[in-house]
């Protein structure tokens, strides 16, 4: 990584500063947010059911429908952040996870790797959130995710990469 300056560090990201050569011989400074990755889940009660949650989004002062998700703690694998996320979003638990892709959310910004998570064999449970969030647990049949996504509902990136995925048949 180039030599960068930090300008913010918070609790789940930094934002940094650093030079960027250009074509024209020129450097450039750029600022980016350092990330230490995540994971979107797709919760599958069964082949055609998914957990989705509506989830109160202050920075857009909207609440969204979404899938559940969550920031790595640093050097924790994906899976243990999906597990970790999916009981604490939905109360949900799952006997099974696997990672099926990984994905940049917006690499322009920075550096976040997404990691998209099937969780399967799930039961449920009590949700388990953080102090901040305020989150309602929806279950969505695969015509209504359909229409949500025709329809332009949806309005999360991640929600539409794991929704693609799932429509396709995963």
């Amino acid at each position: 990584m180039p030599d960068f300056t930090l300008l913010l560090h918070t609790a789940r990201f930094d934002v940094v500063e650093m030079d960027l050569p250009s074509r024209d011989g020129q450097t450039h400074r750029r600022a980016y947010v350092r990330h230490p990755g995540a994971v979107v889940l797709l919760p599958l009660l069964d082949a055609n059911t998914i957990v989705m949650i509506e989830n109160e989004r202050t920075g857009v002062g909207e609440t969204l429908l979404e899938l559940p998700a969550g920031t790595r703690d640093p050097g924790e694998p994906p899976l243990e952040t999906a597990a970790r996320e999916l009981v604490e979003e939905t109360g949900y638990h799952a006997n099974e996870l696997e990672v099926v892709c990984e994905f940049y959310s917006a690499p322009g910004l920075g550096n976040e790797l997404m990691h998209m998570v099937v969780a399967r064999d799930l039961t449920a449970g009590e949700q388990q959130l953080e102090a901040t969030e305020r989150i309602v647990t929806r279950v969505v049949e695969r015509d209504e995710v359909e229409r949500l996504v025709r329809g332009r509902h949806i309005r999360d990136s991640k929600t539409l990469v794991g929704l693609q995925y799932f429509l396709l048949g995963y």
